[in-house]
C-alpha cells in the first residue's frame, strides 16, 4: 500500500514511480501502460488519484491517451524541416520510426476552382484524388491527401499502402518533385471522420500542412494537404 510521506501527495508520488518506470525501461516510448484499475490495484492507491496522476502526465507530455486503445508512453515527437520538401517515410526514417500507410480514397474527380488555378488547367478537367492514412511504428499520426492532373491516372492502379508515394514515382515512373511553392501551415480540430481515422477525440489539434509541388520542367504537378496529429510533430526552418 503506497502512503503519503514527507509531505508527498499520494498522485505525485504514483507519478514518480510511472515516470521511474519508463525511465527503467519497463514501460518503453509507444507502449500502452496498465489501464487505470490495474494501477489502482498495483499500487493500492484510488482510482480518483490515479486518473490525476496520469492526467498530469498527459498534460506533460510523457503520457498520450487514446480512446478505446489506452494510454501510452508519447515517443519522440518528429522534427519535420518546412522548408525542405521531404517525403513522410524520410521523416519517419530519420526519428528511427517504420514509417506506414492505408489508402482510404483513389478516384477520378471534376476539377475545383482551386485545381484549375494551382495546376493552371481548364475548368472541365479532371484530377486524380489520393487520400491516405499514414503511421508511424503502427500508430496513426496523419491523414494525406493529394491531388493531380489527370496526366497521373497511373496512380489509381498503383498499391500504396506502406509504400512512398515519392519512391514509387521517382523509381517507377522517374518523375521526381524538384522544388516546391508557399507552404501554408494552419492549426484545425479533427471533424468526427478525421478523428475516428485517427482514434483521437472530435475536436482534437491537428496542424494543417499544404503546398504545390513542381517537376523538373517547373510545371505544378502535385498539391499536397497533410493533417498531422498536433502533439506529434515538431515544425522547424
Amino acid at each position: 500500500m503506497a502512503k503519503k510521506a514527507a509531505n508527498i501527495p499520494l498522485y505525485q508520488q504514483l507519478k514518480e514511480k510511472i515516470l521511474a518506470n519508463i525511465s527503467a525501461g519497463a514501460y518503453s516510448k509507444g507502449q500502452r501502460i496498465p489501464t487505470e484499475k490495474e494501477l489502482s490495484e498495483t499500487f493500492g492507491m484510488s482510482r480518483v488519484t490515479v486518473r490525476r496522476a496520469v492526467k498530469d502526465l498527459e498534460k506533460e507530455g510523457i503520457l498520450v491517451s487514446y480512446p478505446k486503445r489506452g494510454t501510452f508512453v508519447a515517443q519522440h515527437s518528429f522534427r519535420r524541416n518546412i522548408s525542405h520538401n521531404s517525403s513522410f517515410t524520410e521523416i519517419c526514417e530519420a526519428s528511427g520510426l517504420k514509417a506506414g500507410a492505408k489508402t482510404i480514397k483513389s478516384v477520378i474527380e471534376d476539377a475545383t476552382p482551386e485545381d484549375v488555378q494551382a495546376f493552371g488547367i481548364s475548368k472541365n478537367s479532371k484530377v486524380i484524388v489520393l487520400e491516405r492514412i499514414r503511421y508511424a511504428d503502427k500508430i496513426p499520426v496523419a491523414i494525406e491527401t493529394s491531388r493531380f492532373p489527370e496526366s497521373y491516372s497511373f496512380l489509381i492502379e498503383e498499391d500504396l499502402n506502406n509504400k512512398s508515394m515519392i519512391s514509387v514515382l521517382a523509381e517507377k515512373y522517374n518523375i521526381h518533385f524538384t522544388s516546391k511553392g508557399t507552404t501554408t501551415i494552419k492549426l484545425v480540430n479533427a471533424t468526427y471522420e478525421q478523428s475516428k481515422y485517427l482514434s483521437l477525440p472530435k475536436g482534437y489539434p491537428l496542424i494543417s500542412i499544404s503546398c504545390i509541388s513542381y517537376d523538373e520542367n517547373g510545371k505544378p504537378c502535385h498539391d499536397s494537404r497533410q493533417l498531422i496529429v498536433g502533439d506529434k510533430f515538431e515544425l522547424y526552418l
